[in-house]
């Protein structure tokens, strides 16, 4: 499989290859820190609600920063912002480290820390991703791009378990000196594949106030039928689906009656079989009805939810979490080969920042349905959203929603 994929792939192009090693050392440490940064947070404080809103922070400036982020990205040099961006998360993350070192962390300053990462990825991402088109041949695209998010899915497997060796095997502070010297590394990765790209002949370049800017991408979207239907999908599936990793600490203890072993394990594999789909997408190509294919794995992902929720066996849950992985992959993978296909360059990085924001609302979510969960139980909650986003695709495969023109 790994041999087909390079041989019929965008792995072929030199500049793709570095790119795609930048992106995915960048993803492994951004999800290391998120492991240490909870990890400190515990030490200095000892309270679980501190070490969740080491996430909460880390999570709110996709609403608050992605729009400015993505409005910047369509004015100046891509890969000038990318390195901006990884140059401020080296920074943070050695000021912490000395600041660990020295025994005197506290916790704002953890969340200082940690809000300041959520930032620069804000501004890393959309330009990481709007650039990509920009590197391959326009047949090239497709594949690229489902490559490029399969091995940030992958990443998720292995980033939270480096974070754990390098915690059990040292302390904090080293941890984020590997942390700093990952985000330099990767830094310098994405320079080496980008610096003598020339900045793209845009027909329009994002003008006017910031209103203005994001009033040109609505107007888009709404002459854009298929993607504006595919957007509303999103709204229900993010939200509403995705917060199931953050609250897995939760059915895992109280359903299944297990410890951080099996938590790990879980989350896991939920990755690994989205990183899965992802590279089977690849390998398959740009031959198949993509809105058909994402109203069905949706539903799918729904369904495998709500039976994940009746599990009380921890190794059936972990067969069923790895499926979920897989049908989550799949419309996660389409959806960003089919934006950054899609969508005009002079109007990428707004758009891809508007996909970021979508991803904001979880915190905001995640919070919902902790508080749900209290008062009925995290199966219930985690059913229930389930059901969601199954009965939003059927709604949509039933009245023929645009979606399925493409």
């Amino acid at each position: 499989m790994i041999l087909a994929l390079i041989n019929r792939s965008s792995f072929r192009i030199s500049v793709y290859r570095w790119y795609w090693a930048g992106n995915v050392l960048v993803h492994i440490t951004y999800l290391l820190q998120a492991v240490a940064l909870g990890w400190h947070m515990l030490e200095v404080t000892g309270s679980p609600f501190q070490v969740g809103l080491v996430a909460f922070m880390y999570g709110m400036p996709l609403l608050v920063v992605s729009p400015f982020a993505g409005a910047l990205a369509d004015r100046v040099k891509r890969q000038w912002l990318v390195g901006a961006s990884l140059t401020v998360a080296v920074l943070a993350s050695s000021l912490l480290a000395l600041t660990a070192a020295a025994g005197g962390a506290s916790a704002p300053q953890i969340l200082a820390t940690s809000f300041t990462l959520g930032a620069t990825f804000c501004f890393y991402a959309p330009a990481r991703l709007a650039i990509l088109p920009n590197l391959l041949p326009e047949d090239m695209v497709f594949n690229g791009a489902t490559l490029s998010y399969s091995g940030t899915r992958l990443m998720g497997f292995f980033g939270p378990v480096l974070a754990g060796l390098l915690l059990d095997l040292t302390d904090v502070a080293t941890t984020l000196t590997v942390q700093a010297l990952l985000f330099a590394i990767g830094a310098g990765i994405y320079l080496r594949a980008t610096y003598t790209l020339p900045q793209p002949k845009r027909k329009n370049r994002a003008s006017g106030n910031f209103l203005t800017a994001y009033m040109e991408v609505i107007k888009w979207l709404r002459r854009e039928r298929a993607l504006f239907a595919l957007t509303v999908l999103a709204l229900v599936f993010v939200p509403f689906g995705m917060p199931y990793q953050k609250l897995m600490p939760i059915f895992v203890d109280q359903v299944l009656g297990e410890g951080p072993a099996l938590l790990g394990l879980l989350v896991g594999s939920a990755s690994l079989g989205s990183a899965f789909s992802g590279f089977a997408v690849a390998l398959i190509g740009d031959v198949y009805p993509k809105g058909l294919a994402v109203l069905v794995f949706s539903a799918l992902f729904g369904v495998a939810m709500v039976i994940f929720s009746l599990m009380r066996d921890p190794l059936i849950a972990w067969a069923v979490i790895f499926i979920v992985g897989v049908f989550s992959g799949i419309f996660l993978t389409l959806i960003n080969a089919l934006l950054l296909t899609t969508i005009p360059d002079d109007m990428r990085g707004r758009m891809m920042s508007v996909w970021g924001m979508v991803w904001g609302l979880i915190p905001v979510t995640t919070l919902v349905a902790g508080s749900l969960a209290e008062l009925h139980g995290i199966a219930i909650v985690l059913a229930a959203a389930g059901c969601c986003v199954t009965l939003m695709c059927l709604w949509m495969l039933a009245t023929r929603s645009p979606l399925l023109d493409l």
